[in-house]
This record gives C-alpha cells, structure tokens and sequence, in this order.
C-alpha cells in the first residue's frame, strides 16, 4: 500500500533553505524538501501523512531556535483537499 503524500508550503529565509533541508534529510523518512523559489523563500515539504505530527514538531523546534518559518496558505488548501479525499 503506498503511503499517503501532503504537501506542505512554507517560506522560509533564504539562508536557512539549505540547514531545514539537511535536518529533515537526517531524520530520515519524515519528509522532503522541495525549494520552489529560493530567492522568495518559498519550499514545500512533502510528507508521509503518518510522519507530519513529526515534521511539524521538528519544524516548532527549529522556530523555537529562532529560525521564522512560516506556514503559507496553499499548505491549508492542501490539507483540505486531502481530506476530501480520504
């Protein structure tokens, strides 16, 4: 059975593209990093949907240590979509 895959859409500085995407590459299985405009910020993150608790946790944490991600809306309109086809 092939997992189910959301996506997730964040922007985040430029400079810290490459740090989140190491850090969830090292946790492996929870996810993958996509850059979408690098000079904009713009990433998606695809993840197992039984994985994402665990990605945002990761993602909370990286706040925590100050680095401003912020959740874009195509992220919500994602989830919705989503569960509608659940």
């Amino acid at each position: 059975m092939k997992p189910e895959i959301a996506a997730l859409h964040f922007t985040v500085p430029h400079k810290d593209i490459y740090y989140i995407s190491w850090i969830i590459d090292a946790a492996e299985g929870i996810g993958f990093l996509q850059t979408d405009d690098a000079k904009a910020g713009k990433i998606t993150i695809f993840s197992p949907n039984e994985q994402q608790r665990y990605l945002l946790e990761l993602l909370a944490a990286l706040r925590a240590e100050g680095v401003d991600i912020e959740e874009d809306e195509e992220t919500e309109a994602d989830e919705r979509d989503n569960e509608r086809q659940i």
